[in-house]
């Protein structure tokens, strides 16, 4: 049967960057013998193919908040098509409500590879799918509500992604950045992220949330992709890169001998250790990005479920500073209730750690994670997650009497860790409404960074005014 995948990751959304989860499901579909085809989502180019190629469906992956778009595309291509549409993703995944979108026919919650297989082979051979797990399916007005197989316990049963299926596009097929995983699951559970819906969706399984790739299997895909594509450097894209302690020696050892092509990982201040430093240094690692969130350790500890103390923060960066590497600490503002010392809290935290770049983004109450309920029950959001912004960086959904000072603060902060001796400034320069300015600067002071000391790759002067004109107009920052 034809599958073809429409996605939005040409654009904003991905950056660019692969979309590995549907290249996963792209893979396995491809496997099992069936036709697989990927084109971006606008509409006249959708038109054309499926007036000449007639597939059988239609998938999309969606991301709360960029989801919007691809249901009304969806819409449109109903009008005048006949095909399957079927939805899967994390917004998918814990709204399956969009079932009731008109359009859409099936939604995949939780991992899809071997469900969309069967639902795909059960409609080829013409044999009922109303049952299959992992999908809500809507027939005749009637929608079926089927649970969640267990997640597969081997993953190496899964084919490698599909990377040239998203390569071949000529926005992306000479990018000198790729993006692999190494582990599917996280072993912590933030009341922010969907780890631990996940873990609840399939609790009972028998099958373990955190399971991590042989290492054999990792260097032989990125082996794959090097032999066929530009690489410089490799984004590991996994929750929590250095989890598994005896994993990443074993790791280090083997990439560091193969291949050793530079690459960024991540990990948490618990499982940061100097014997794990070290060996990432080894083996060609360049940046270590990892979660702060808070510098706030009462918003840290209580609210978001981050048994970190200030301390152990500061430790782990020393560790990482130690071994050579560069940090790049992960944060957010803007969460229920904070104030804005608290979020003040946050910059200083940071210029502690000595941190090489501090990424901040503005809090979105994602559905059904636990600090989103939250934000609705103590009246911090109304609910409505078709209102969340498209943008991390522009603007919090949430009400707080703070707010545009928290939103100019966010582009502020990693200058103000840049220049510790300025950050005094800061709490004058967030009563200016000078909005647009201090993107700007945030914009620049980003590019550098990233380039010189998060992804450090070499550009031409054609890529660099090519990346630098659409960075600088991104709608999503």
């Amino acid at each position: 049967m034809k599958f073809l995948i429409i996605t939005d990751y040409l654009d904003f959304v991905g950056g660019g960057f692969e979309p590995l989860g549907i290249l996963y499901i792209a893979a396995a579909v491809r496997a099992a013998g069936h036709d697989v085809r990927m084109i971006p989502n606008k509409y006249d180019e959708c038109a054309a193919v499926m007036a000449s190629w007639e597939p059988d469906f239609a998938a999309y992956c969606l991301y709360t908040g960029y989801h919007q778009p691809l249901l009304e595309l969806n819409r449109r291509l109903k009008e005048k098509f006949k095909f399957y549409s079927v939805f899967g993703g994390p917004h998918a995944t814990f709204f399956p409500e969009i079932i009731e979108e008109k359009g859409v026919d099936m939604v995949c919650r939780g991992e899809g590879e071997w469900a969309v297989v069967e639902m795909i082979d059960r409609i080829e051979k013409g044999k009922d799918f109303h049952d299959v797990r992992n999908f809500w399916v809507k027939n005749d007005g009637q929608i079926y509500e089927n649970p969640v197989r267990p997640p597969e316990a081997n993953i190496e049963k899964f084919p490698f992604p599909a990377h040239d299926m998203f390569y071949q596009f000529p926005e992306v097929h000479d990018n000198k950045i790729r993006v692999f995983v190494t582990a599917r699951g996280c072993p912590y559970s933030c009341t922010y992220c969907y780890n631990y819906k996940i873990k609840e969706m399939y609790q009972g399984s028998g099958v373990k949330h955190l399971r991590h790739r042989e290492v054999d299997g990792v260097v032989e895909e990125i082996r794959q992709v090097r032999d066929n594509f530009p690489i410089e450097l490799i984004y590991f894209g996994t929750d929590c890169f250095t989890a598994n302690e005896k994993w990443v020696l074993e790791f280090c050892e083997k990439y560091g001998r193969e291949l050793r092509i530079p690459f960024t990982a991540s990990t948490r201040p618990e499982t940061t250790s100097q014997a794990g430093c070290e060996a990432l240094k080894e083996a060609g690692c360049v940046c270590v990005m990892m979660g702060i969130e808070s510098g706030n350790q009462d918003i840290r500890l209580n609210l978001l479920n981050r048994k970190m103390k200030n301390e152990r923060i500061l430790e782990a960066a020393d560790t990482i500073h130690k071994a050579g590497l560069n940090l790049f600490t992960f944060n957010m503002m803007a969460f229920p209730g904070e104030t804005l010392e608290q979020a003040m809290d946050t910059m200083r935290l940071n210029i502690k750690t000595k941190t090489d770049y501090t990424w901040v983004s503005l809090f979105q109450p994602y559905p059904k994670t636990k600090l989103g309920e939250y934000a609705v029950e103590k009246g911090y959001f109304d609910g409505d997650y078709n209102k969340l912004p498209e943008s991390w960086y522009r603007e919090s959904a949430l009400k707080n009497p703070q707010k545009k000072e928290l939103i100019r603060l966010r582009p502020l902060v990693a200058l103000g860790v840049e220049f510790p001796r300025l950050s005094w400034m800061i709490k004058y320069l967030i009563k200016l409404p000078l909005d647009g300015f201090y993107s700007l600067i945030w914009k620049i002071h980003k590019a550098y960074c990233y380039r010189y000391r998060v992804m450090p790759v070499k550009l031409s002067l054609r890529e660099i005014s090519k990346l630098g004109w659409n960075y600088l107009f991104d709608r999503s920052s």
